[in-house]
Formats: structure tokens, sequence, C-alpha cells
């Protein structure tokens, strides 16, 4: 039974690591748009996570998927994934085939996905981007029951945002 459930989470996995493309430059275009000169916003980070969070779940219910239940256990992947985009000054998608293996290994989760986005300075320019992104959107409508969210800030205070989804039977 162990084998089936392993061939099933490599077959999911490599079905959602195809679907996770790298940013490319136009989407980079986008993403940073939100930091507008020398305008300082402040943002909250713990705030910009439940608001978020609440919007992509509106979203998902409005279009008739499920809303997606915390994953507090996924979280510190999400946060160190922000860590690893501030130390590099750039979005990426990168270790992301390792970071799903961990986390379906303590999750049980079938199917791991991510979003990221920076410098957004509200939670609905946030959901605008990824709406705008087919990649990110497909990821964010998808079929998952779960799902983790950190935002933290750079040294300038600029927001840099991870998603995590996961579908957990």
């Amino acid at each position: 039974m162990k084998k089936i459930y392993g061939k099933l989470l490599v077959i999911s996995l490599a079905f959602v690591v195809s679907m996770c493309s790298t940013t490319s430059q136009q989407d980079e275009q986008e993403y940073t748009e939100a930091f507008l000169g020398n305008e300082k916003v402040t943002v909250d980070p713990v705030s910009m996570e439940k608001d978020l969070l609440d919007l992509v779940n509106q979203h998902r219910t409005s279009i008739g998927e499920n809303v997606l239940q915390n994953s507090p256990s996924s979280y510190k992947y999400a946060e160190e994934h922000n860590q690893y985009m501030i130390s590099k000054g750039k979005l990426s998608h990168d270790n992301f085939e390792d970071r799903a293996t961990r986390i379906a290994a303590e999750t049980d989760a079938i199917g791991v996905s991510e979003n990221v986005a920076r410098y957004y300075t509200s939670a609905e320019k946030t959901l605008e981007g990824w709406l705008n992104s087919s990649s990110h959107k497909e990821a964010m409508e998808g079929d998952f029951t779960h799902s983790t969210l950190s935002v933290q800030l750079d040294k300038d205070g600029r927001p840099y945002y991870t998603q995590i989804f996961l579908k957990v039977e």
C-alpha cells in the first residue's frame, strides 16, 4: 500500500512541479509594480497574512471551490522560502521540488503547489497580481484542501509572499 501512495505522490509532485513555472521578466515587473518610488508604506505582515488568506478563500468560494484549511506545520517552509528570496533579492520557486517533498512527507499531502510575490502593499493588489498570472491563478484555484501563507519584510520594509497549497486526503 505504501508503494502505491509513494508512486501517487511522485506522480502528483511531477504534475504540480510542471504547473509551477519560474517567474518571467514580465511577471517580475507586474509583481514589483506595487512599490511606488519613494512612497513609504507600512505593512503589518501578520495582518497581511490573514487578509490575503481571507481574500484567497473568498475568491475560491466565488468560483465554487472549497475554503482552504490552515496548515500550520507548513508555515516554516513558506517562511524559509521568503527568507531565501529576500537573501537573493528576487522572486523564485527555487528548490520547490525539495520543499514540496518535505511538506508532503510531513503532512501526507498528495499535491503541493505555491505562489510567490513581492512588494505588493495590500492584500487586494497581491491577489490581483496572482489572478493576472495564469500559473499562479491555476495554483490558487486548484484542487487543494489546505494552505499556509508567510509574509515577511526585507530590510527596506518591502513585503515578500509565499503561499503554499496542499491537497491532503
